[in-house]
């Protein structure tokens, strides 16, 4: 079933957000019964609890790599300047390498 006809932006309130925020804190992926129990409190449906959990997830896969590519951009010019300088101070360079491992980029 199409929804082009009827499809609409859901506003929810401040205290829905407010719990599905918290929801989504303490775990990232919402169970059935529990998107069923939060769906009858929140009077949302169902379908609204998982689009919201899968939005929610983009949203923060996106901030993270947002993130992890300004990591990495300042830890390149870090290393320029570090090799600019011609300083032997290796901690800088080494916690940019620790950085880029923790961020799954080796």
């Amino acid at each position: 079933k199409t929804r082009t006809r009827d499809k609409y932006r859901v506003v929810y309130s401040e205290h829905q957000r407010f719990e599905l925020e918290n929801e989504f804190i303490i775990a990232k992926y919402i169970t059935i019964p529990r998107k069923t129990t939060l769906a009858q409190a929140l009077s949302l449906s169902e379908r609204q609890i998982k689009i919201w959990f899968q939005n929610r997830r983009a949203k923060e896969r996106k901030v993270n790599k947002k993130r992890s590519e300004i990591s990495i951009n300042g830890c390149n010019n870090e290393n320029q300047q570090h090799l600019h300088n011609s300083s032997n101070d290796e901690s800088q360079n080494d916690s940019c390498e620790s950085l880029i491992y923790r961020n799954g980029y080796s």
